[in-house]
């Protein structure tokens, strides 16, 4: 492709200041020009140094006169200089800009390259026209998805679909935009990428959003007690660190049931009913398995390992104790009708939602690490197989609540697996995505290795600081615009972007459930309706 000299970017625009005092290659002070509304914190602006058309992004303002003393002894003291002044009072704008990259035109495209020269002081400032930030943030390829538009004119915003296999946080307050910033890039990888997508949605907020026959949800989510790992039983049967004669018990059972299955004597059906049989015949031969008919004969033919020694009957009973509990709080969860391969829950070319609303955290924790495992452990197998075996194509997983499931205190198993996605995942073909109105409660080696970053309005100060620690590219000047955001604003950053930008997401075409509830009006559909005609008349 034949190179354009960079003198032939038009570098002008909306005159919006000057530079004044020193500056270098990434930082210059600028005057700006009052009344110019598009020149605001965020915005983009032009200059032009020895290297051509250079672009940058107004960090910080600041407003001052030079009338006024900075340390004023009271506020009558400051009415009367105004009042000595009259209406001749002067102010300025005082801008910072940090200098991002020249700019210069290849055919119809931008190339762009860090400035190593600065912007001299008297150079005027201009608003970064479209004719610039187009090419910029709407490069052209089908990698390139749209998000929304920069807040700065109606430039529309893409990012690059590619790089969210380097994994993705969406952080805000309660009704900061996070659920709508799902639907958008969800509805848009997977109805225009064809992506295979899972959200473990906590609230049921999502349902297929929309997608029609490209969405399945699973409500109440579950998993086949046979593709479960033992410690996710040991999480749905709440089992205590300490218990570990009655872990110990239940471990053998857990193995001789799906011995048992794997021998053909049992159906998948049987192997939960299979563990409690074999604990009621344990307990009513007084936990000795020489007492037991049934025992004995397994291990005559050698179908199943000899019970722990030295077990004692209330230990048993706890363990059928157990059982009990989960069958009454987790019944649905532990569902032998679910395929047992991966590729029939979790179907190529879709979404699909874990629903678990309905679940208590111990319940949510079980169902997500068993997919979480089986998706990385199954794309890991793909690869190791060339594809002979394993799940055949890339994913990308949205952990809602994320404060929840993978929390910065304490142990989840959800947390393990999604730690081993963040270090591993991006070799194996599978993206995770953070969402959480709580980042300093996230686990922050997964949450630091989330290489992009939409950060919607954010005001709690320790939240701020612990995604800026987090983020390489967040600067304090970037973070002191986030509580100034509005719903649905962000600062978005990282590799799927071409720079750090401020953008308006898109409303997405499908309600979710993630808006507050009008309670005025919830409150006023069971009004009586005689009273309400009494109030109107």
């Amino acid at each position: 492709m034949r190179r354009v000299h960079a003198d032939m970017v038009d570098c002008e625009g909306v005159k919006a200041g000057l530079v004044i005092g020193e500056s270098s290659p990434s930082v210059s002070t600028a005057i700006m020009e009052p009344g110019v509304q598009e020149a605001h914190a965020g915005a983009f602006v032009v200059s032009r140094s020895e290297e051509g058309c250079v672009l940058g992004m107004i960090e910080s303002m600041t407003a001052g006169t030079h009338w006024l003393p900075s340390d004023p002894s009271s506020p009558d003291v400051v009415e009367e200089i105004l009042r000595d002044m009259g209406p001749g009072v002067t102010h300025y704008l005082r801008a910072q800009i940090r200098w991002v990259s020249i700019v210069e035109a290849e055919g119809s495209r931008v190339r762009m390259r860090p400035p190593r020269r600065p912007v001299m002081p008297g150079s005027p400032v201009y608003v970064a026209p479209p004719e610039i930030l187009g090419p910029i943030f709407s490069p052209e390829g089908v990698q390139w998805l749209r998000l929304g538009r920069l807040l700065q004119g109606e430039v529309e915003y893409r990012v690059n679909a590619n790089m969210l296999l380097r994994h993705l946080a969406i952080l805000a307050v309660t009704g900061g935009g996070k659920s709508n910033t799902v639907c958008v890039l969800t509805r848009r990888l997977v109805r225009g990428l064809n992506a295979t997508m899972v959200i473990f949605d906590m609230h049921g907020e999502y349902g297929d959003l929309g997608l029609g026959g490209k969405a399945v949800v699973h409500k109440p989510a579950g998993m086949n007690p046979l593709a479960m790992s033992f410690h996710e039983l040991l999480e749905l049967v709440r089992m205590p660190p300490r218990a570990i004669n009655q872990e110990r018990i239940l471990r053998w059972a857990w193995k001789s049931a799906r011995m048992l299955y794997s021998h053909g004597r049992i159906r998948s059906h049987e192997v939960m009913p299979t563990v409690r049989r074999l604990l009621e015949e344990l307990l009513a031969a007084n936990a000795n398995a020489s007492n037991s008919m049934y025992i004995r004969g397994l291990l005559k033919d050698e179908v199943i390992d000899k019970p722990p020694l030295a077990v004692e009957k209330d230990q048993v009973q706890g363990v059928l104790n157990k059982l009990d509990d989960l069958d009454e709080y987790y019944s649905d969860v532990l569902n032998p009708r679910i395929d047992i391969s991966l590729e029939s829950v979790i179907q190529p070319g879709k979404l699909t939602v874990f629903d678990l609303s309905e679940l208590d955290e111990n319940g949510a924790d079980a169902v997500a690490s068993h997919y979480l495992r089986r998706i990385l452990l199954e794309r890991k197998r793909y690869k190791a197989t060339g594809g002979a075996t394993g799940y055949p194509v890339p994913l990308l997983v949205i952990v809602e609540e994320a404060h929840v499931l993978l929390p910065r205190e304490g142990e989840k198993l959800s947390k393990y697996w999604a730690a081993r996605i963040a270090r591993e995942g991006r070799k194996f073909g599978v993206g995770l995505v953070l969402v959480s109105q709580r980042p300093k409660n996230v686990d922050p080696d997964i949450l630091s290795q989330t290489n992009n970053k939409i950060i919607l309005r954010m005001v709690e100060p320790q939240d701020i600081r612990y995604v800026q620690q987090a983020s390489e590219e967040l600067s304090d000047d970037l973070t002191s615009l986030l509580p100034g955001l509005s719903p649905g604003e962000a600062v978005v950053i990282g590799s799927m972007t071409r720079m750090p930008a401020l953008v308006k997401i898109d409303k997405c075409d499908v309600e979710t459930g993630g808006s507050d509830i009008n309670l005025v009006e919830e409150w006023n559909r069971v009004r009586e309706p005689e009273d309400l005609a009494r109030e109107l008349f």
